[in-house]
């Protein structure tokens, strides 16, 4: 019997977990980041309204958009400069909207990237290139990059967790390790929920007792060891197993 057709079996309840992760390995060096919290926000403000000042488009308030006529679903309207004010802050003089007068105290602990950009507007698209890189699926997302250069310190927790009410555009491609081992997947909570069992879904099994579970896991650690000497190495298949080692271990 292969583990293949264990896997199936026993999948529909810690393999639920999305293949999400084993404990990340130890990176190749010492990083100086032990932690990253990125805040993605689908629909937030406006890059004009908050670190980003247009000095051009406070002169132009008000009148038509230069250049060709843009083609879109609804008439344009004209140029309208920001309603907030912006002043420098700190040693550096950064540029912060009035918006953020505390956030505004930390203006030298701050790097503001304003060089980036993209030709791409729609939602879809453009949500791709940001947490991946790229506009069209199939790229690791940030937090799968992340992941795989700083790893993990706790075995027993995913190293990459998405704290997401419910499904932006896209969902899951979002997170994504794509050709990065499954290990660098992000585990998705659903933060509108309260309780351990609805915030992450299928952590535990209905079925089967945690002695049960770990009676599973040592048959499979010694049916691993005898695929192995056939097979040789299945990096998908080996992250497959170590989600589930990872899922018994959060329950316990």
């Amino acid at each position: 019997m292969l583990r293949r057709d264990i896997l199936k079996g026993i999948g529909g309840s810690l393999g639920m977990l999305g293949m999400a992760h084993a404990a990340a390995p130890g990176p190749h060096f010492a990083p100086k980041a032990k932690r990253v919290i990125f805040l993605f926000l689908n629909g937030g403000m406006s890059q004009v309204d908050t670190f980003d000042p247009k000095p051009v488009l406070d002169q132009r308030d008000g009148q038509p958009m230069p250049g060709p006529a843009l083609k879109t679903d609804r008439a344009a309207g004209n140029l309208m400069k920001s309603p907030f004010r912006f002043a420098r802050h700190g040693q550096s003089g950064l540029e912060i909207s009035e918006i953020f007068p505390q956030l505004a105290k930390r203006a030298d602990d701050l790097c503001v990237i304003r060089s980036m950009h993209s030709d791409n507007g729609n939602h879809g698209p453009s949500l791709l290139m940001m947490n991946c890189g790229h506009n069209l699926p199939g790229r690791p997302s940030m937090g799968s990059w992340l992941t795989y250069g700083l790893g993990t310190d706790n075995r027993n927790l995913p190293g990459f967790v998405v704290l997401c009410p419910g499904y932006p555009v896209l969902g899951p491609q979002l997170w994504d390790s794509a050709f990065l081992p499954a290990t660098y997947q992000g585990t998705h909570l659903l933060t509108k929920e309260s309780g351990p069992e609805k915030i992450l879904q299928n952590i535990r099994n209905a079925k089967l007792s945690l002695g049960e579970q770990e009676r599973q896991l040592a048959l499979l650690d010694r049916l691993n060891a005898g695929y192995l000497q056939q097979l040789g190495h299945e990096p998908q298949m080996e992250a497959s197993i170590a989600s589930m080692e990872v899922a018994f271990r959060m329950q316990t």
